[in-house]
């Protein structure tokens, strides 16, 4: 006979009551989510900052670079149409993406008098808007960035809070999500885009321990100006945006024709040498203002980010009349058509797997302690070999219990808040109330005990 404690029973029952109204997405096939799972910022071997995920941990060989799409400003039909299930099912299907990112407009932006607006103005419609990215990259098991589309973040912090704090409590416990608190920093001193970098993080850490990407100075050219001034990050997966248009930015080396400045590929290799994990959430095949046509070193930047591992989505996956959208006037979101440029990301696209093969369930790498000593706790490095007679074991959402005398199985969130305890287990025990995400279970019986790591998908 299993009984809970009465604390236990409170808080079952109140996670009960979350779960009557709480939905639980269900992905439809098996992608890059489902291969590497939570991605986690960390250091290899030589201190270079780079991103992992949780079904391997931080080891060298382990980098994980995705690589995909960005919509464009939540403000155009020629937009919009494309934040749809179909349309990001038909980027998945004919492009190959394994992320997109979802880039919200947050102020008063208003392109079509009144029909659109960002999310000051209409916050619920933006919001609905951004669901209907995430559940469907949920559904078919791609990454994707929840993007506060602004250059004035640091002037919008109530609103930011606000919405960060409801898209973690909804969609934290899924490792798809990737939350971009500010998208391109114009003319701001890190020290302003930090101060509130750190507000918005301290409130998505209340419900998410998931990848939080922070936009750096200068339309994100500069992400080295993090280094010593990193964000305040209790699970310290962070990392920093960098941003490029081939036609404007350069790789390497000085600008050409101009000694005094360095390109700003240095910036962002000087960042990773440093520790500091970048992810380059936004790349153009043009110029800055994505106007005119293909321009500067498409490949060279391809290699570029190749052999640095850095993941990316291309600007963007709209028709939009300009040179940097990826789709002719003719495409709808089941029926892609290309431009130049959107035809030249399908190739660079091509190149993703075709299949992919789920990480076995509760068995993730060790995570960032496990081999660097730093970042977030990860999951191996927790499982426990069988004491004294107790060993558990865990499949589809079934606990199995195998102990000399009955035992206590405590269950906990990715935060370490106790959800429930249930006492005199012994075999079987149903998690099945709850909902999608990472767990830790500790179980005790007389005086031998073990901890493990659990994933319910």
């Amino acid at each position: 006979m299993k009984t809970m404690t009465f604390t236990a029973f409170v808080s079952a029952m109140a996670l009960g009551a979350s779960l009557a109204v709480a939905q639980t997405i269900t992905p439809t096939r098996v992608g890059p989510v489902s291969q590497y799972g939570q991605l986690m910022t960390g250091k290899n071997s030589q201190g270079k900052g780079q991103i992992y995920g949780s079904c391997e941990g931080v080891k060298d060989g382990a980098e994980v670079q995705v690589r995909g799409m960005s919509l464009y400003w939540s403000l155009m039909d020629e937009a919009l149409e494309f934040w749809s299930e179909e349309g990001v099912t038909s980027m998945v299907n004919d492009m190959k993406i394994q992320i997109v990112r979802a880039a919200m407009a947050t102020g008063k932006e208003d392109w079509t008098k009144g029909k659109y607006i960002g999310y000051e103005v209409q916050p619920e419609a933006q919001t609905n808007f951004m669901k209907a990215v995430v559940e469907a990259a949920i559904k078919q098991d791609i990454y994707v960035i929840i993007d506060w589309h602004s250059h004035e973040a640091n002037t919008q912090t109530q609103n930011a809070v606000k919405f960060f704090g409801e898209m973690a409590q909804k969609y934290g416990n899924y490792d798809n999500v990737i939350f971009e608190v500010f998208n391109e920093p114009q003319k701001v001193e890190w020290n302003v885009i930090k101060n509130y970098a750190d507000a918005v993080v301290a409130e998505i850490r209340k419900y998410s321990d998931n990848l939080i990407l922070v936009g750096t100075p200068e339309w994100d050219q500069y992400p080295n100006r993090a280094i010593g001034g990193e964000i305040n990050d209790p699970k310290k997966n962070t990392a920093y945006t960098f941003h490029y248009y081939s036609g404007t930015h350069c790789i390497s080396g000085m600008h050409p024709g101009n000694q005094y400045w360095t390109c700003e590929g240095e910036h962002a290799i000087e960042a990773m040498n440093a520790g500091l994990s970048v992810f380059v959430s936004e790349w153009g095949t043009t110029t800055a203002d994505g106007k005119g046509g293909i321009a500067g070193d498409n490949d060279g930047w391809q290699n570029w980010m190749n052999e640095n591992k850095l993941s990316w989505a291309n600007w963007s996956a709209s028709k939009i009349p300009e040179g940097s959208a990826a789709f002719s006037s003719g495409a709808t979101k089941t029926s892609l058509q290309y431009s130049n440029s959107g035809n030249q990301v399908k190739g660079y696209l091509s190149s993703n797997p075709a299949s992919y093969t789920k990480c076995p369930t509760g068995e993730q790498g060790q995570g960032q302690q496990g081999q660097q000593g730093q970042g977030q706790q990860g999951t191996a490095s927790l499982l426990a070999t069988p004491e004294f007679g107790l060993s558990i074991s865990f499949a589809g959402k079934t606990l199995r219990v195998s102990a000399p005398q009955a035992a206590t199985v405590e269950i906990f969130n990715t935060l370490g808040n106790k959800l429930l305890a249930v006492d005199h287990v012994r075999g079987d025990l149903s998690l099945a109330m709850l909902p999608v995400g990472r767990y830790m279970v500790r179980v005790r019986s007389g005086s031998a005990s073990t901890m493990r790591a659990i994933a319910i998908k």
